[in-house]
């Protein structure tokens, strides 16, 4: 068992290879070279490189925002003073993950707003929040790094027309962009008169963008203490660096783990928190999913499970558990770890003093992510297969607008003959193109616990079109290792997009269907079921027939 004051492994049979690759990792100065930008680490053209370094201001993120700390807390207490009831972000992926992290984990302080995140097509889903809030008391964070997205203009354009027609030409006021310089939502922005307009570094990628002003404006308005969680930060860069030990540097150590457990077969990397972590669940996903899964390889993240006994788990699983200091049960949760690693599967606990840590946390994994992609020899910083999904998704809405019908697509594959080619090391992935109710979440969440307790499979639960900027980068550009449950539904209530002839539901469809497209394209194992509708009992119809027909697959 390695232990360090900073993480306990308890490896059992892996422990020699992590020992060793540690020992090379520090042969070769990999921490001195990823401090100094060393985009050799990655890949070896002049062109990637490039393009790699252009994407590592993330390194030092938190001692540049250290410094805007002071104008963001005004700005926070001059939004409070006004009265303002909610602030509503607009945004996917890693414009909206790390905001829900600081909302469900911190919870917004007593006198200021609550957080709400909008990053659905579905028109249920944007009722929701429509129906939630006070216009004339909400402001709406329109957040995007690339600043173009679909989902972005139509949600803005549907909240920004509610609020013009309560304030005419002073709706601008209620809006905030962050974004990169030079993007279409920073032109936006300064046309409609937005109250403010935050210029992130363009030198940090998305899914590396929470200790910039993508989480941390969201963070700084629902009252969070930002000065503390940057600090924990940058206490987690100054134990990541060159001043600490190798075999005490537990970022290194977790990335080092990553890769080298995936490439003996343990690449579903399931993160296990307790239930108010599970936020960071979804962050880390992302950033797991989006900076590994390509070139054929990745590492799969598996989050939000609760743990079982070990003899439930393919000899497929590497364990990491957060386990916060103060923890509830925490002498059940050691010993459902250690009876984990007792059964030969290798466990990594790290752990955490209180909420704030999420700003040393958030750097950790971005480091060990890093390393993980660097030994695997993969850029870390792109995600070449995000667009196929969209670029499907914007033919299918083109031609929508000349013949007024969006064809819903099946395969030849059925659920009776869908379990057949099931192999251990495969993963089954439900892609619910659906609200994410919590009822609805709770009745896949069940269909995905009998998927694995019959199959002992890794499952995921991804609601589109959230997950297309998550997952959806390793489901199509990692292994063919995936077996895919695409569902969607009717609806019979739908929400016009204002200035666009399709409406959310018609988008979501659209979505849906190119999604679709890009996995048929890419190979992958995949059904399509369709609800009737959207409703509890049409869903729960079609869980059943998906239970009814898993059998018990022949794993080799």
């Amino acid at each position: 068992m390695i232990t360090t004051t900073s993480y306990r492994f308890l490896s059992g049979s892996f422990e020699a290879s992590i020992t060793e690759w540690i020992q090379k990792a520090e042969k070769q100065s990999m921490v001195k070279r990823l401090w100094g930008k060393d985009a050799s680490l990655w890949k070896k053209t002049p062109k990637e490189q490039a393009e790699i370094v252009a994407r590592l201001g993330w390194l030092t993120a938190a001692h540049l925002m250290k410094d805007r700390a002071v104008s963001l807390k005004a700005f926070a207490d001059e939004i409070r003073a006004e009265g303002v009831t909610h602030v509503v972000l607009l945004g996917m992926g890693g414009s909206s993950l790390a905001p829900e992290v600081f909302q469900s984990v911190c919870g917004n302080k007593t006198g200021y707003p609550e957080l709400l995140v909008l990053d659905s097509t579905d028109p249920l889903k944007v009722r929701a929040i429509q129906e939630k809030i006070d216009l004339q008391k909400s402001i709406f964070i329109v957040s995007s790094k690339s600043g173009g997205t679909i989902e972005l203009l139509s949600f803005s354009k549907f909240f920004f027309e509610q609020v013009k027609a309560l304030e005419g030409d002073k709706a601008g006021q209620r809006f905030i962009a962050i974004t990169d310089p030079g993007t279409p939502l920073e032109k936006m922005a300064k046309e409609n008169h937005f109250r403010r307009v935050f210029l992130a570094p363009e030198d940090v990628g998305g899914r590396f963008s929470a200790l910039t002003y993508f989480g941390l404006v969201p963070a700084a308005l629902i009252g969070t203490d930002i000065d503390k969680m940057l600090r924990g930060a940058e206490k987690m860069m100054d134990d990541s660096s060159l001043a600490v030990s190798y075999q005490d540097n537990s970022s290194l150590a977790l990335g080092i783990a990553m890769a080298v457990l995936a490439e003996e077969g343990r690449d579903k990397l399931t993160l296990v928190t307790p239930e108010n972590l599970e936020s960071f669940g979804d962050w880390a996903e992302q950033l797991v999913a989006e900076s590994t899964g390509k070139e054929d390889s990745g590492i799969i993240p598996i989050v939000g499970e609760k743990l079982q006994a070990p003899e439930a788990y393919g000899q497929d699983r590497f364990f990491v558990a957060l386990a916060p200091r103060n923890m509830k049960n925490s002498e059940e949760f050691e010993a459902k770890l250690e009876a984990l690693a007792q059964a030969g599967h290798p466990v990594m606990i790290l752990t955490m003093r209180d909420a704030y840590d999420l700003g040393a946390e958030f750097f950790r994994w971005e480091y060990a992510t890093a390393v993980a992609c660097s030994l695997l020899k993969i850029n870390a910083f792109d995600q070449p297969d995000v667009q196929a999904a969209n670029d499907s998704a914007k033919s299918i809405l083109k031609s929508f607008e000349q013949t007024g019908t969006i064809p819903v697509q099946q395969t030849e594959r059925t659920l009776e003959n869908f379990w057949e080619n099931a192999e251990s090391g495969n993963y089954v992935a439900i892609l619910a193109f659906l609200p994410d109710s919590a009822t609805i979440k709770e009745r896949l969440t069940e269909l995905a616990d009998k998927i694995r307790k019959q199959t002992k499979l890794a499952v995921t639960l991804g609601f589109g079109p959230r997950y297309l900027h998550s997952t959806g980068q390793l489901h199509k550009g990692g292994a063919n290792k995936g077996i895919f449950i695409l569902i969607t539904a009717d609806h019979s209530e739908d929400l016009a997009v204002p200035g666009e002839k399709y409406s959310f539901g018609q988008l979501e469809l659209a979505q849906a269907m190119g999604e679709f497209t890009a996995l048929e394209t890419k190979g992958r194992w995949l059904v399509h079921l369709r609800a009737q509708s959207a409703d509890e009992k049409a869903l729960n119809e079609v869980c059943e027939k998906i239970e009814a027909a898993i059998g018990t697959p022949q794993l080799s």
